[in-house]
């Protein structure tokens, strides 16, 4: 029985998965922007998308970051944090199979990084309401936010485009779909 993953792809997506929660507790844009994290967290996930281009990659990528998450507990939800991570991951993928992985194009990058960001702010504003805050305080800030969440999220997929760019014009990754057993 072969495995959908192969042995190098968990291990990439792992470790970028890892990078995710890593960066979102080491770089801290300083600006007091909501959102503005999703500039630097939309970079991994991604390329990571990008690299392995199978459905359930950016789902897996935010199943560990989000264990991470949880398991510090350093989210304002704790425990609870699986879920965005999820929810981003899920939004991540289903988008990128919308656009068949063209990552080429930054605008798709763009727009991949936005989806995701966003569901980043709508489940985390789904579970504050489940906790029992008002609506009336998060409807007063949920339209900045939700500004603020598409843009660097659009900022962050456009890098990632770039990057993937250079990775491939450098050799390091490939555009053949050839299966290999290596």
């Amino acid at each position: 029985m072969k495995s959908y993953f192969q042995l190098h792809e968990i291990a990439l997506l792992s470790l970028l998965g890892a990078l995710i929660f890593v960066l979102r507790l080491v770089f801290k844009v300083p600006i007091h922007v909501p959102g503005s994290s999703g500039l630097v967290w939309v970079l991994p996930l991604i390329i990571g998308v990008g690299i392995v281009r199978k459905p359930g990659a950016g789902l897996y990528m935010g199943f560990i970051s989000g264990i991470l998450a949880s398991f510090f507990g350093v989210g304002a939800l704790h425990v609870l944090d699986i879920f965005k991570y999820l929810a981003m991951g899920l939004s991540v993928d289903l988008t990128s199979m919308l656009f068949f992985y063209r990552f080429s194009n930054p605008m798709v990058g763009c727009i991949v990084g936005a989806v995701g960001n966003f569901t980043k702010m709508l489940v985390n504003y789904a579970v504050q309401m489940l906790f029992g805050v008002q609506a009336t305080f998060i409807l007063v800030g949920i339209t900045v936010s939700a500004t603020t969440h598409l843009i660097f999220g659009g900022l962050g997929g456009i890098l990632a485009v770039l990057i993937l760019s250079r990775l491939r014009r450098a050799g390091v990754i490939t555009e053949d779909d050839k299966d290999t057993d290596n």
